[in-house]
């Protein structure tokens, strides 16, 4: 969700030699003095299992204004903070070396520029130091962290006080005397449908959340509520200690369940909190098109400039792409500022893709939100729909209300009634332009003179069209057909001579 209808960020001016801090990183140390003159030691809050909110902002920055008075933070704060469940702390801090403290009280005295009074109204504890800015390594403004007790921060975006929450909440919080818990859960593929089969191989971070070592766990790993592996750990790892647990690949060819569950630890001591001991996944029939030609039709949002996509093969190879290069496959939640970009498509714009898929067998379909929002529903109605191309108003497969990433797996038929029965080598076909609008040229290499009918067929390996019997000579010129008036698609052209069939894919268009 945006806190503002147009402007997402500021871009740090200064010039930066360092990328920003990954998702996952151990956040730096810092010991400061706030604007009241009480000191704060950011190892120090961890150390009392608090989750830790940073926002590094700049007061000339249009966009930190008009977060700040969306209230989120301080919202988070009432509920979260000291005066609230005790369970966190809020740390803003005014990043930019360039200005002074006058800027954070209003325009008087500023040096830069300054909307208005940011201090007045906010019960959080406000820093002005730039050195934090540095040691975090931020490249726009605002940047807010949530820094978990493990000291490792993740960056969220100008998102509102239930959803700081919503990933405070991922955080591992000690509890207890003993007491485990799982993090990081990736099941091992990105998509969770299944077409022919699919290799899953979880892996987790087991992290002891208990005040004493955990010496050992035992991980049951099921599908459809049978356990499939078993991995029995035992070691030695302190409070917060952590350590990778994999399991060995399995191939599912079904819909099922998959569940990963942590069944007992310290050779079966009761643990103080077991809600985070487990994580389901379902896995569900990938849609299938009873064709190689697959329509996709997008329709943006208020932010057509997020949205970038990929076709890939059952191998991970794209097959076709589109929207903003800029945001990429990897963006999602992380590129701001998307405003433009080699392939950037246009705010409320419809787009039309046909998909010419090379084979039967299984694909994925991958989307990407530049801004972590989806293309629905609250900045227009945006979406994706995939049909089979001989039929563009019955949807195969569709979303658009998603966070980051949506990524979905099909399943594509092969058109078998499309053979080649001729022994002759080297023969073919040659169509061009394709794609055509109102006359397809056909070239031929063959070597004698040959009578041939052609015809037309859609997708679904029906006749659209025929042509009389036609005379063709070796060396011949070109010989035009008519395909004026066929509906915009994807077809074939079929020769038929004796003895042999011939078809090549041609596109037609407006």
């Amino acid at each position: 969700m945006r806190a503002y209808p147009v402007l997402v960020v500021c871009l740090v001016l200064s010039l930066r030699l360092w990328a920003q801090l990954p998702d996952g990183s151990i956040a730096p140390d810092f010991q400061v003095v706030d604007i009241k003159g009480q000191n704060w030691h950011l190892y120090d809050l961890l150390a009392q299992d608090k989750i830790v909110l940073i926002e590094i902002s700049a007061t000339w920055c249009p966009p930190c204004w008009s977060y700040h008075n969306s209230q989120a933070l301080q919202n988070f704060y009432k509920v979260h903070g000291p005066a609230g469940d005790d369970r966190a702390r809020v740390l803003f801090v005014e990043g930019d070396p360039n200005t002074n403290l006058n800027c954070l009280y209003g325009q008087t005295g500023c040096n830069n520029i300054s909307p208005g009074d940011w201090v007045t109204g906010s019960p959080y504890p406000i820093i002005d130091n730039a050195d934090i800015a540095k040691s975090f390594e931020v490249q726009y403004y605002p940047t807010i962290f949530v820094i978990c007790p493990n000291k490792k921060l993740y960056e969220v975006g100008q998102v509102s006080a239930g959803d700081l929450w919503g990933k405070a909440q991922s955080c591992p919080v000690a509890k207890g005397m003993n007491n485990a818990g799982m993090f990081d859960y990736d099941s091992g593929s990105l998509l969770h449908e299944v077409c022919d089969t699919l290799s899953l191989a979880p892996r987790f971070t087991l992290i002891n959340l208990g005040a004493n070592p955990l010496i050992a766990a035992s991980v049951d790993l099921k599908w459809n509520g049978s356990t499939v592996q078993n991995i029995f750990w035992t070691g030695g790892l302190p409070l917060y200690g952590e350590i990778q647990i994999k399991f060995d690949s399995i191939a599912v060819a079904e819909p099922g369940q998959l569940t990963t569950i942590v069944t007992e630890i310290n050779y079966g001591t009761v643990e103080a909190d077991s809600s985070n001991n487990s994580h389901t996944d379902l896995f569900t029939a990938a849609s299938t098109f009873n064709s190689q030609a697959v329509l996709l039709r997008i329709r943006t949002d208020q932010y057509g400039a997020e949205t970038y996509w990929e076709l890939r093969d059952e191998q991970g190879k794209v097959l076709d792409y589109g929207g903003n290069k800029a945001v990429g496959p990897n963006g999602g939640g992380t590129y701001f500022g998307a405003n433009g970009g080699p392939g950037a498509y246009g705010n409320y714009a419809l787009i039309k893709d046909t998909l010419l898929l090379p084979a039967g067998g299984c694909y994925s379909l991958h989307f990407v939100d530049a801004y972590g929002d989806g293309m629905c529903c609250e900045y227009g109605n945006g979406y994706y729909r995939l049909y089979n191309l001989g039929n563009s108003t019955s949807i195969i497969m569709g979303g658009g209300d998603f966070g980051a990433y949506d990524r979905r797996a099909f399943g594509a038929q092969a058109t078998v009634w499309l053979e080649d029965v001729s022994d002759e080598k080297n023969s073919r076909l040659h169509l061009y332009p394709n794609p055509a609008t109102d006359v397809l040229y056909v070239e031929t290499n063959w070597l004698e003179i040959t009578d041939v009918r052609f015809s037309v067929l859609n997708t679904l390996g029906q006749v659209v069209r025929s042509f009389a019997t036609q005379c063709i000579q070796p060396n011949g010129s070109p010989t035009p057909l008519d395909v004026a008036g066929l509906p915009a698609g994807t077809y074939f052209l079929r020769a038929d001579v004796p003895g042999s069939v011939r078809t090549e894919v041609f596109v037609r268009v407006p």
